[in-house]
């Protein structure tokens, strides 16, 4: 019979829902992750922010935007975001779902005239999951040539339709596959059930009650912020050129992109839409489960799909977010089991948003390691006397702790490897509280146990240790 022997250590940690910025510490390791990230892709900039709660944030940006002389990127500068945006369409959409005012299941004939080449029986929900197989217009051979023909013109959803669209790809309902004229129909649903076009519903229902004031679609909108400068091989010799002049400018390209793709933003606005968007702050939790229901997506390197979101396992950790593609790339991520979300963007056309990932994965397990590292006892739920026993634990755990009031909240558990393995609602009353924990189907290892207050998590390390 073999033993294992364990150290025990035990900390309380929380997150401050009242400060601004992260703690110098983890400031610093997360400044050295993007930058090694961004000597490893070898490309102009990056930039990359983790919002912790409504009111801690990290932000930092590492490369250039301009040369000869050399302008930096700061947190401050915007990116164009591409296909993240699609998260933003859909939140409108499912916005207008749960004021009963559209169905997920409504055909379009409910609500747009007949088109060519467009089934009216293919359904809100088949647009958003991109099951609607029809022909993506921004495919069509002749869209780009047609776009910078003339570059000032702004166009329409229903103008992009018209003049690209093609014979569909497969009949609705069936296989996956990605299609930007979905996202065109979509908008043209919300212009058509509102009176508004997308772009104002995005920002009357989302931006404004988030005060997201670095984020806008340039054919549509003021933005005002510094613009990173955009790096593209125009002359066909493998060496990227400064392209600002040309893609900032081309109105046709970024009006056609619209309710798709169109969106510039800073990697903090970006963060701070994904997390309230994603952990349900702005819509019901039934219509957050439908956005979340995901199916397979062939193309999409180890994720699903679902209503204009991705899944995607990092680190063992689910994350539900997007990535976008214009020139610029970007990767936007949510991680219910830590309640944080992670954006990356970046200026150099030669990397794509799914090389982003590593970036993306690189600050999570930054963040994680630092969790584990500072645990510090600032609980305000948690009043005093936190005792795990039996040191340790086989098949059962006991808490027993002091209370300061009484809350319907969650406990997980989660294992060195970041992974949440137990999940489940606990009553706590004020005095003192023991909750008995069921292990017995955890293997060997350390993990750490999570209480969630009303604005934070309490976490406390265990060890389970089985006697073979």
């Amino acid at each position: 019979m073999n033993r294992k022997y364990l150290l025990l250590i035990c900390m309380i940690c929380s997150l401050s829902t009242s400060a601004q910025s992260v703690a110098p510490q983890l400031d610093t390791l997360l400044r050295n992750t993007l930058d090694s990230m961004r000597t490893l892709l070898n490309n102009k900039s990056l930039s990359a922010a983790i919002q912790i709660d409504a009111n801690t944030s990290w932000s930092y940006a590492t490369g250039v935007s301009e040369e000869n002389p050399n302008v930096y990127v700061t947190p401050d500068h915007v990116y164009e975001i591409g296909s993240v945006t699609k998260t933003m369409t859909a939140g409108a959409i499912l916005k207008l779902v749960d004021q009963g005012i559209l169905n997920l299941d409504d055909s379009i004939h409910q609500w747009l005239p007949p088109m060519n080449f467009v089934d009216s029986n293919i359904t809100i929900r088949q647009l958003l999951r991109h099951q609607s197989g029809l022909y993506d217009v921004l495919a069509n051979p002749s869209n780009q040539p047609t776009l910078l023909n003339d570059m000032n013109k702004i166009w329409t959803p229903q103008e992009l339709i018209d003049t690209f669209l093609m014979a569909p790809l497969a009949a609705p309902g069936g296989t996956w596959n990605y299609c930007n004229t979905n996202y065109f129909l979509l908008a043209m649903i919300i212009k058509a059930a509102t009176g508004q076009e997308y772009h104002q519903l995005i920002r009357s229902n989302f931006f404004t009650s988030l005060q997201l004031n670095d984020i806008a679609i340039p054919a549509f909108e003021t933005l005002s912020s510094n613009v990173a400068h955009v790096w593209i091989d125009l002359n066909g010799d493998n060496i990227v050129d400064d392209a600002h002049n040309l893609y900032f400018n081309w109105l046709s390209l970024n009006s056609t992109a619209g309710a798709a793709g169109g969106y510039y933003a800073t990697a903090k606005d970006v963060s701070k839409w994904m997390r309230a968007y994603m952990r349900g702050d702005f819509h019901s939790p039934v219509v957050m489960q439908e956005a979340k229901s995901t199916i397979t997506a062939p193309g999409l390197p180890g994720g699903t799909y679902g209503l204009g979101l991705m899944k995607k396992t990092f680190l063992g950790l689910d994350g539900y977010g997007h990535g976008g593609d214009l020139s610029y790339s970007s990767s936007s991520w949510y991680f219910p089991s830590k309640d944080i979300s992670i954006s990356v963007l970046n200026n150099d056309s030669r990397k794509i948003s799914w090389d982003l990932i590593s970036t993306v994965t690189a600050l999570l397990k930054t963040y994680n390691n630092w969790l584990i590292l500072t645990a510090v006892n600032t609980s305000t739920l948690i009043e005093s006397g936190l005792k795990i026993f039996p040191s340790p634990c086989s098949n059962n755990l006991h808490l027993r702790f002091v209370a300061n009031k009484g809350i319907l909240t969650r406990l997980l558990i989660i294992n060195a490897f970041g992974q949440l393995v137990q999940s489940q609602s606990i009553v706590l009353k004020e005095g003192v509280n023991q909750i008995d924990v069921q292990t017995a189907n955890l293997p060997n290892g350390y993990y750490t146990i999570h209480i969630q207050d009303e604005h934070q998590w309490i976490q406390d390390k265990f060890v389970v240790q089985h006697l073979n």
